[in-house]
């Protein structure tokens, strides 16, 4: 999910110099139109690179937040209704679905629909 992300905004970035490097490259035929470009305001002229910006530095915040949240470390409580095997193991919150999980360990455990989990947060 991050690389899509990270690949994503490398081609919106790289394709937006292109586009600038194709415009600094176009000589202007009349005096007064790069007298027109230096007269413009200065939040107009920097207004795309600034969204640009906010936007990446929008997307790599959340990516890292959502990466450290998903390698959390909780304790994963299984209390089985018919019978008296009640584990309880280490896991990344990432590692937890519908109906499995990986602990730390590296083990894989399956669990039923009648198993009820408790996922208590260590800090």
């Amino acid at each position: 999910m991050l690389t899509k992300v990270l690949l994503t905004f490398l081609i919106i970035a790289g394709a937006w110099f292109l586009l600038m490097k194709r415009q600094r490259h176009i000589v202007p035929q009349a005096a007064n139109i790069s007298t027109k470009r230096l007269s413009e305001p200065l939040w107009r002229r920097y207004l795309l690179t600034g969204v640009f910006v906010v936007l990446g530095l929008s997307v790599l915040s959340y990516s890292v937040w959502y990466w450290r949240d998903q390698h959390t470390i909780v304790t994963v409580r299984i209390v089985s209704p018919n019978a008296d095997n009640n584990g309880e193991y280490r896991v990344r919150k990432g590692d937890i679905s519908d109906s499995k999980m990986v602990t730390l360990d590296g083990i894989h455990i399956r669990f039923s629909t009648q198993e009820r989990l408790t996922i208590i947060e260590t800090d």
